[in-house]
């Protein structure tokens, strides 16, 4: 099952037996078409992530008190309704208001905001490499620019279309191996005697796994093209 079908399965079940007094049914009838395999066993997912929208662009909590005309049913979630009100995601900490609104001025397709947003390293290593060529921060009114906004998603769209994604166990950085959680390298000096990629945390963040150095020449070539982009767009007039 896919994700946008298993988001869209979840929300059709609790707008059937989403009350607080049919909770349990929601939940046998979800376990009953759901298979689908964890990347980390230890991780809960939370079954109560679902559309929020009929055009199904908002992805949130179906418990929300905002969902449900001002009930808040959280406590009927593995975490309770404190610890869900009040927990924020790493990045919500380690990426400033500017990135945090740069990835949302530029993406409004929920799947792809969810893969870039939590990708810390990704994020702020494009924002260095792009200020330290312009010799200058970025500008938050040029983010308002159309050509300046394309540029900026067509880098980050590499997160669904990178041609280098290895097959194994992988989240970003992360790979998962016996319910545990590692962050993955590139052996560089090990496999090709060469110094790491200027780029080698986008690379890591982009799940990378090369099998020549050739195609690490290429991966850099497609970073530094998107960087370059970005560049030319936001220097326009």
């Amino acid at each position: 099952m896919t994700l946008q079908a298993l988001l869209k399965k979840r929300t059709e079940l609790f707008d059937l037996f989403g009350n607080e007094d049919r909770i349990e049914e929601y939940r046998k009838r979800l376990n009953a078409i759901v298979a689908s395999p964890k990347l980390f066993e230890k991780i809960y997912n939370c079954e109560f992530l679902g559309f929020l929208d009929k055009e199904q662009k908002r992805v949130g909590c179906l418990l929300h008190p905002a969902r449900n005309e001002g009930e808040d049913l959280r406590n009927q979630s593995f975490y309770g309704a404190d610890l869900c009100a009040g927990h924020f995601c790493p990045s919500y900490t380690y990426l400033t208001v500017f990135e945090q609104k740069a990835v949302v001025a530029v993406l409004d397709d929920w799947y792809l905001y969810g893969l870039v947003v939590t990708d810390i390293d990704l994020v702020k290593e494009f924002f260095q490499h792009a200020q330290t060529r312009l010799g200058d921060s970025i500008h938050p009114k040029k983010l308002e620019e159309d050509a300046v906004q394309r540029s900026l998603r067509d880098f980050f769209a590499l997160k669904e279309n990178w041609p280098f994604v290895s097959d194994k166990n992988r989240l970003g950085k992360y790979y998962f191996s016996h319910s545990e959680y590692q962050i993955a390298r590139i052996e560089y000096e090990k496999k090709w005697k060469i110094k790491p990629s200027r780029f080698d945390k986008i690379l890591v963040s982009l799940s990378s796994e090369f099998s020549s150095l050739e195609d690490v020449h290429k991966a850099e070539a497609m970073i530094e093209e998107k960087i370059e982009a970005f560049l030319t767009a936001y220097q326009g007039d």
